[in-house]
């Protein structure tokens, strides 16, 4: 934090300590661009997941269609509703003919195949949504708490700016293609970020391997999880108007980063593409320590002062 001294209402800048911190902060990006990375993802981010910190990032604020991405703001939602108490994990919701017919077995698109005018606990539509990427399950909870599907949409994205997304915009609770419904790939890490950070108690759904429904057994879409990695969420999607997106965490030595890759040609790409980035990521970023507390990190001469120069110590967190 910059350092001042005034006198008579005059203020005085710490200037060394400024450049030095300017230099500091410098290094990061060039760092980022000296290792020569790049990507074939149309977008891509990489963030430190601890300090917000972005290692990498490509087209990080260009809107594109996240496909099934879409379905963790519609969790974000949900587990708000959870965490408030307005909803609880026992409470079923009816599976309704459209959600049914747009999302379900009809539909031919990715579905938890619940049975029409059937009933499914909360539990099971979020399993059924974040582990099989179910779009009746996405369309059963949107009615459930929003009436209706354009009804949920506006309150994805009002959540979406609670939490600090301005770009995102949502259609529907699902990700199935509409014009209207985009995210960026920075906007995506923040939402993955704050999921991790904010609901605990039920982020292991995205880590959780199988889920059996009925006489189903669905097996987590995430390409990462089986890989030796420290993965452990969270999400894929796929139109044949975006490509194949991720968005992934993984932890290893204590260390959690996010990424996200957007547009890729096919399932292998969109997967060893995250992983090369996370490899990436892990290889060339690490902490250090610049100062200890209390230790003199510059002086500054101190013009009309009653010293002719005054040092500042290093503030501890």
């Amino acid at each position: 934090m910059p350092v001042f001294f005034s006198r008579h209402g005059r203020s005085y800048h710490m200037w060394p300590l400024l450049i030095l911190l300017a230099f500091v902060v410098s290094l990061l990006p060039q760092h980022a661009l000296a290792q020569g990375f790049t990507t074939r993802a149309k977008a891509a981010v990489l963030l430190d997941a601890d300090t917000g910190a972005i290692y990498f990032q490509f087209n990080a604020d260009q809107p594109l269609p996240p496909a099934s991405i879409s379905k963790l703001m519609t969790t974000a939602v949900v587990f708000r509703a959870l965490k408030e108490g307005r909803l609880k994990l026992t409470d079923e919701f009816t599976m309704s003919e459209h959600a049914w017919r747009t999302g379900g077995a009809p539909s031919r698109t990715s579905s938890m195949f619940v049975p029409i005018n059937t009933t499914a606990t909360i539990d099971e539509l979020l399993k059924g949504l974040i582990i099989q990427s179910g779009n009746d399950a996405a369309i059963c909870l949107a009615e459930g708490l929003g009436g209706s599907e354009a009804q949920f949409a506006k309150r994805m994205t009002v959540e979406a700016r609670n939490i600090g997304l301005s770009k995102s915009t949502f259609a529907n609770p699902s990700g199935l293609y509409d014009p209207e419904q985009l995210m960026t790939a920075r906007e995506i890490a923040i939402l993955a970020r704050h999921l991790i950070k904010e609901y605990p108690e039920y982020y292991p759904i995205f880590s959780q391997r199988l889920f059996e429904y009925r006489k189903h057994k669905f097996y987590n879409r995430n390409p990462l999880l089986p890989l030796d990695i420290g993965a452990d969420g969270l999400k894929t999607g796929f139109v044949k108007e975006s490509g194949y997106n991720l968005v992934g965490s993984t932890v290893q030595g204590g260390k959690r980063l996010i990424v996200v890759v957007m547009g890729l040609a096919t399932e292998a790409e969109r997967t060893s593409e995250a992983r090369r980035l996370l490899d990436w990521g892990y290889r060339s970023f690490a902490p250090a320590k610049l100062f200890d507390d209390g230790e003199i990190v510059g002086s500054a001469r101190v013009w009309a002062g009653r010293l002719s120069s005054c040092r500042s110590p290093a503030r501890g967190p």
